[in-house]
């Protein structure tokens, strides 16, 4: 297989890194926007809070996923690091495929439901169970995503247990 020259591998890394840090800013983001229910005083606010949430998962957060996902199949494909040569890396594939699906499974599902009920019940939604739930559910969901997303960057930059073998 082609091998990337130096350039184009810095190009690769650089748009690898900026995807995950989108990524895991644009969750970082959308847990935050969550303390802005407190100051809610009406239905259309707290309608907006959960649309923007939504916005900001399925326009940001979703595309610097995929890309992330992406630039490192590239990387792996044509750099001498490969898929699975190293226990760190395959580490990062489980968990972004991992992230990327129970994301949509669950998460995208979830922030749709936010979005429904606050738009039917407007204030009301922030006492009604299923509103308290997926809110809940998404929160602690989005928390465990995005840490983990976190720790990949440290094991990405002190790749433990790595072969002996220096790949650039």
């Amino acid at each position: 297989m082609k091998q990337l020259s130096l350039t184009q591998k810095k190009w690769l890394k650089s748009v690898h890194l900026i995807a995950a840090g989108v990524w895991i800013t644009t969750g970082i983001v959308m847990f935050l926007v969550q303390f802005l229910s407190d100051d809610v005083q009406s239905g259309d606010q707290l309608y907006l809070m959960n649309k923007i949430i939504h916005f900001i998962d399925m326009k940001i957060l979703v595309p610097s996923a995929i890309l992330c996902l992406l630039t490192g199949w590239m990387y792996s494909q044509f750099t001498k690091w490969g898929y699975f040569k190293h226990g760190w890396l395959i580490f990062k594939w489980f968990i972004t495929v991992a992230i990327i699906v129970l994301g949509t499974i669950y998460s995208d599902p979830w922030i749709s439901k936010l979005v429904d009920i606050s738009g039917e019940l407007g204030t009301n939604a922030l006492t009604n169970s299923d509103y308290q739930w997926y809110d809940k559910s998404q929160n602690i969901m989005g928390v465990c995503m995005t840490s983990t997303l976190i720790i990949t960057i440290f094991i990405s930059v002190f790749k433990p247990a790595k072969s002996k073998k220096k790949i650039s």
